[in-house]
């Protein structure tokens, strides 16, 4: 282990492992096992952690179980979040080399990968949407323009623009179906962790069509 706490994150650490600890001060004086192993990690030292596992063992799920929760919480940055579940995943680890038992361990990495899974849709990458938009106008023939692409709770919100003159002799332009499943195939190539959305296509100021992502 090479990894070394930068101050920011020891801070981090520091106040969420002292939330961990009793108010009562008999409790605070002695530091729990996972302000313990944070310390021994960033000494690089593999034998105190795996040491401090063995000889408090039966503090280590419920200490885990606190560091998961928290890390999960709002309160909780994207840095402190990947820290903390780094330091339970090593705990647990280690515990589960130990005992024999892995429930711990496989609870930290099934909420690791709920979080994120729930972080990958909290943003869209700004290379795929100007990719995207670019490829939509391409599949309308130049006639689409894409005015909107972007998350709304978690789901994609794409509006595209298209010209009123597409179809001559007809006020209201007609949406290809072949191109209209070729714009959604697209976007769920471009954005596969988003799982719901809608696609919307207007001329002037009339809806033409919409087209759910599933």
């Amino acid at each position: 282990m090479k990894m070394s706490l930068k101050p920011s994150v020891w801070a981090v650490a520091a106040l969420f492992l002292a939330a961990l600890i009793s108010a009562n001060t008999a409790q605070a004086e002695e530091q729990t096992v996972g302000q313990l192993f944070i310390q021994a990690f960033d000494n690089k030292d593999e034998k105190m952690m795996k040491q401090l596992i063995k000889t408090r063992a039966a503090e280590v799920p419920g200490e885990v179980k606190d560091m998961v929760e928290y890390a999960m919480s709002p309160e909780a940055s994207p840095q402190a979040r990947d820290f903390i579940f780094n330091i339970a995943g090593m705990m647990s680890k280690i515990y589960a080399d130990q005992t024999g038992d892995e429930r711990l361990l496989n609870a930290v990495r099934g909420n690791y990968e709920k979080v994120l899974q729930g972080a990958a849709v909290d943003s869209l990458d700004p290379e795929a949407v100007t990719h995207a938009k670019k490829e939509i106008a391409e599949i309308g023939a130049g006639q689409w323009r894409v005015t909107t692409l972007e998350l709304e709770d978690g789901a994609l919100l794409v509006e595209i623009d298209v010209r009123e003159s597409v179809v001559e002799g007809e006020l209201t332009p007609k949406i290809d179906f072949k191109k209209s499943q070729e714009t959604k195939d697209l976007l769920k190539k471009k954005f596969p962790a988003v799982k719901s959305g809608k696609i919307s296509w207007n001329s002037m100021g009339v809806g033409l069509k919409t087209l759910f992502l599933e």
